[in-house]
């Protein structure tokens, strides 16, 4: 999914930002931090382009994530547009929006 990075910009693709709900959840929650500078995506593509202030959010912060970003990832692979996966993924992101709000 992550096809760049390097501190303070990261690039995603995948099938799955293809849904517009989906995009739509997770802009609106990166958007409410205060360390993303900006949020760019392409619907057609499935590109998430992230730009953020990497002194707010050091990778030793991201580190514990790690668990919780290979989850998101597996229920995100090989996403179809299926209801049932969209709700599972929109449930993640849910978790996501409550760690992004202590960041």
């Amino acid at each position: 999914m992550v096809t760049s990075f390097f501190p303070g910009r990261v690039r995603l693709r995948a099938p799955v930002f293809k849904d517009k709900l989906i995009v739509d959840t997770a802009l609106k929650i990166l958007r409410q931090s205060d360390a993303v500078k900006n949020v760019e995506n392409n619907i057609k593509t499935g590109s998430v382009l992230l730009e953020y202030d990497p002194n707010r959010v050091p990778v030793e912060k991201l580190k514990p994530l790690v668990p919780f970003f290979m989850d998101l990832r597996q229920k995100a692979l090989g996403f179809s547009g299926d209801e049932v996966q969209r709700q599972k993924i929109l449930e993640k992101l849910n978790e996501f929006d409550a760690m992004v709000k202590t960041w």
